[in-house]
């Protein structure tokens, strides 16, 4: 069995992303003639969901993945390999400005989420670019490790004319198998 990796930080979330978050929700509601009708009705709901969804929500960087377990209805645990990181973007709009919180979006190498789409989104953590840089810093020394392996060493000029020709060769060596079978 594989020892647990040891954690380095938690992120910590501010209660902003609360308020956010119900801000955005009634903006939203706002912009559709059926939203402001369930307004009265949404509002509370969303209040009660938001509170659970933020009580829940658990940032965890160690030594090896980053960790993230959320969810209310339907609880989601993701453990991110850091050398499968390939950036960790900072979002902020007008509104979270407004209110000094910021976001953070998890991108992967090989993420199956839709194109140009971020692995996690992540609002309201307390010192969202400490935390980025903390992350970005352990996943420098998880793919640095000298145990990795040695990296390809970069062909010379006279390399890379002889891989041409073997190239060339097994190539006439196809065509000719090609030609006596057809």
């Amino acid at each position: 069995m594989r020892p647990a990796p040891r954690v380095l930080r938690t992120a910590e979330i501010s209660p902003q992303a609360i308020r956010y978050s119900m801000i955005s929700f009634t903006l939203t509601m706002i912009a559709t003639i059926v939203g402001i009708l369930l307004l009265p009705i949404a509002l509370p709901i969303a209040w009660w969901y938001y509170r659970r969804f933020y009580a829940t929500l658990e940032v965890v960087l160690t030594s090896r993945e980053l960790q993230v377990s959320r969810g209310v209805l339907i609880r989601q645990e993701k453990s991110i390999p850091l050398e499968k990181v390939t950036d960790l973007a900072l979002i902020q709009g007008p509104i979270m400005r407004r209110m000094d919180i910021k976001g953070l979006q998890v991108e992967t190498a090989g993420q199956s989420s839709t194109p140009g789409g971020a692995l996690v989104k992540l609002i309201g953590i307390i010192d969202t670019d400490g935390f980025r840089d903390d992350a970005l810093d352990q996943r420098d020394k998880v793919t640095d490790r000298p145990d990795a392996g040695p990296a390809a060493p970069e062909p010379s000029a006279g390399d890379t004319g002889q891989l041409l020709t073997e190239i060339r060769d097994t190539l006439k060596r196809i065509d000719a198998r090609l030609a006596e079978r057809g």
